[in-house]
């Protein structure tokens, strides 16, 4: 086995991966679900974007501040990955006592007032075992589906190389290495090349990593792609196989027609985040892995679905 097919199975066995598999239960809503980071509801001339997270409950139980930020940190990014601007967020906290409680919601109302977004209500209970969840709506005036990208479309990987992991954990967060100011303008990125048309599909990059992500994607457009590793943007000194697991608090795909990805890099670099192509969508359905010369499969869509929440 070639290091790049060592790789490709370790993404492809990795928890964070297989825990989408999951996401089939959502079938059985019976509901137009389509997989993306948030829904698009038409209103008016704009689109409201709703989304939602929980929080894994060992997360809250053992670190209840940077279960509160992350809560934020998550949604903020769904609505990012939509091309919209968040308006508001709520959150449901279960504590077993007070202090607690006031840990979380302390976390929350630090990531809040960081990303520029409005805590605005909620649910508490106090005296059962933790648990935390939030939601947040935004507005977009042009939605970045993951059903729009088309076999030719660029593949461009975006993120902030500024900052820091948890320790032992695979959480890459830049709310501390940015200023505040920055950080709520980064996510303007996002809204320009969505509204410009430079882009018209993207997702965040969350738990299974970057390729885990990639994998979500195309999933729902019904596509497959050949994701160059050599050409991802990444910290210095962080080593590929770390930051293919990594979970950044910016990170994103983007899909751009042919011919655009100059124009959907542009915002992203002018405001010293990190963007570039790294690979092109086709219509094997199937994701591969390139480097080196060499390429490997990591996912084969037709044979195995991941989450069955497609366009279809």
């Amino acid at each position: 086995m070639t290091s790049l097919e060592q790789l490709a199975a370790g993404i492809r066995d990795s928890p964070t991966l297989a825990a989408k598999r999951d996401l089939a239960l959502l079938t059985r809503l019976g509901a137009p679900l389509d997989g993306d980071d948030g829904a698009a509801i038409a209103h008016g001339d704009e689109y409201v974007i709703v989304c939602g997270e929980a929080i894994h409950p060992a997360f809250v139980r053992e670190n209840p501040r940077a279960a509160g930020a992350a809560a934020v940190i998550t949604n903020v990014s769904d609505v990012r990955a939509m091309g919209g601007r968040p308006v508001g967020l709520v959150d449901m906290l279960v504590s077993p006592d007070r202090a607690h409680a006031e840990a979380v919601l302390d976390g929350l109302a630090w990531a809040a007032g960081l990303l520029g977004v409005d805590v605005v209500g909620g649910h508490l209970t106090l005296g059962y075992e933790p648990a935390l969840s939030a939601s947040c709506t935004g507005l977009a005036r042009r939605p970045l589906r993951a059903a729009n990208a088309k076999p030719g479309d660029e593949l461009l990987a975006a993120f902030c190389v500024e900052g820091r992991y948890s320790e032992n954990t695979p959480f890459f967060s830049s709310l501390r290495d940015r200023t505040p100011q920055a950080l709520r303008d980064d996510g303007e990125a996002l809204v320009e090349v969505a509204e410009s048309g430079a882009a018209h599909a993207a997702r965040d990059v969350s738990m299974p990593g970057v390729a885990g992500s990639l994998l979500q994607l195309l999933e729902i457009a019904g596509c497959g792609a050949t994701l160059e590793l050599e050409r991802l943007p990444r910290p210095a000194n962080v080593s590929l196989e770390r930051w293919l697991v990594t979970f950044p608090s910016f990170g994103f795909l983007l899909v751009a027609p042919p011919g655009a990805a100059g124009d959907a890099a542009e915002p992203f670099l002018r405001r010293g985040l990190a963007c570039a192509p790294c690979g092109r969508l086709d219509d094997s359905g199937v994701l591969r892995l390139a480097a080196a010369g060499d390429s490997t499969a990591l996912w084969d869509l037709n044979v195995e679905p991941l989450t069955h929440l497609d366009r279809a």
